[in-house]
């Protein structure tokens, strides 16, 4: 069986599924519109010469010129973009009608789930609408939702996407360079015997990350440091750094995220619903994978499937953000015998969550289309 896939951006955490994918079927990857990597300031230095992965300019990833230059090939199945924009609405449309009159098994990939009505403004309603839409309209041509998560699960069978249709699978990122390259602790000055609160992600207000600043200062122990990685960092900065034990980092190199990961007490993501949620948050699965305790709020996709409250750390309620802030940093601070045995259960319930776990859903679509067809 031979399977296309086409994605949007070339970013570093879909590469080994990328080659798990390639281990169990004849798999060719198209990268639309050029080369990306998703985010501004993200370094991306890894190879992928091992992958059949081709990256399409503009102009060829135009819906006809497209379908012309997959028509060139014989493949049995297809994975189609996730319609986060005008262009991928309209290209997966056109592309799940195309291939599915011509009996190809045509899969859907994403980790799209709606908020909740009156948490946002008018124009996030439109275009969640305009998504849901395009969901419906395209139900019937594509043959497979490969489904990350509860959330995504709900929001497919309450647009009348039967389960039959729906094929759950994990989603995975990990750190896999285990280099620890940086002795974080000491670069910073935090103590052996300090904790160390891990914030990983993009600055920006849906993230929380304003709130959970602020709640840090409030709570003002000497004793407690809180690291906060990813771009976006100019305004925070402006606010925050040099203020107690608040540590401003910026963008880190996929290579040193092991070093943070290693050197924390808590991982913390807490998502705000403030114009728009977290689809997942990989950066939890990769905080488990290295024995951290997780506190999120139900603003995050993967809060819900990877989060077992009492157990490997806490949900947030996002309407009562900095109080469940302060109330649950505390909870898991101050005794260590829970904060070990959270993480342990972390790294135990995160083993299953491998790129070849998550690639046998879509090797399961396309045995499961071959036999029906």
């Amino acid at each position: 069986m031979r399977l296309v896939y086409l994605y949007t951006t070339l970013n570093w955490y879909r590469l080994e599924m990328f080659r798990s994918i390639s281990k169990m079927v004849d798999a060719h990857f198209y990268i639309l519109n050029g080369y990306s990597v998703g985010y501004e300031n993200i370094k991306f230095d890894q190879t992928y010469d091992d992958i059949n992965l081709t990256i399409l300019s503009k102009e060829e990833s135009e819906a006809n010129n497209l379908i012309k230059k997959l028509n060139e090939e014989e493949f049995d199945a297809i994975v189609l973009p996730s319609m986060n924009s005008t262009y991928t609405l309209k290209l997966t449309t056109k592309l799940s009608h195309y291939f599915s009159k011509r009996k190809k098994c045509v899969m859907y990939f994403w980790e799209y789930w709606p908020m909740d009505f009156g948490r946002y403004g008018m124009e996030k309603v439109i275009k969640q609408g305009v998504r849901n839409f395009f969901t419906r309209l395209n139900k019937r041509s594509i043959d497979y939702f490969i489904t990350p998560g509860i959330n995504t699960y709900t929001f497919y069978r309450n647009l009348g996407i039967p389960a039959s249709k729906t094929i759950r699978c994990f989603n995975v990122s990990e750190v896999t360079d285990k280099d620890i390259r940086l002795n974080v602790r000491a670069d910073l000055g935090i103590k052996d015997d300090e904790k160390m609160i891990l914030y990983f992600g993009r600055i920006d207000d849906y993230k929380g990350v304003n709130e959970l600043t602020k709640v840090f200062t409030e709570m003002d122990r000497k004793n407690w440091h809180l690291v906060i990685c990813g771009p976006g960092e100019e305004a925070l900065k402006k606010k925050y750094e040099g203020v107690g034990n608040i540590h401003i980092l910026g963008t880190v190199d996929t290579k040193d995220r092991c070093s943070y990961y290693s050197a924390a007490d808590l991982f913390v993501l807490p998502n705000n619903y403030k114009k728009k949620i977290e689809a997942w948050g990989l950066t939890v699965n990769e905080a488990m994978s290295y024995g951290l305790p997780v506190i999120a709020s139900d603003a995050t996709g993967s809060a819900e499937d990877l989060i077992f409250p009492g157990v490997n750390g806490y949900i947030l309620d996002s309407k009562n953000l900095e109080k469940e802030l302060k109330f649950y940093l505390d909870k898991v601070l101050t005794d260590d015998n829970l904060r070990t045995e959270m993480g342990e259960k972390s790294r135990k319930i995160i083993s299953e969550y491998t790129f070849d776990n998550m690639a046998k859903a879509f090797v399961c679509a396309m045995e499961k289309h071959e036999r029906i067809k």
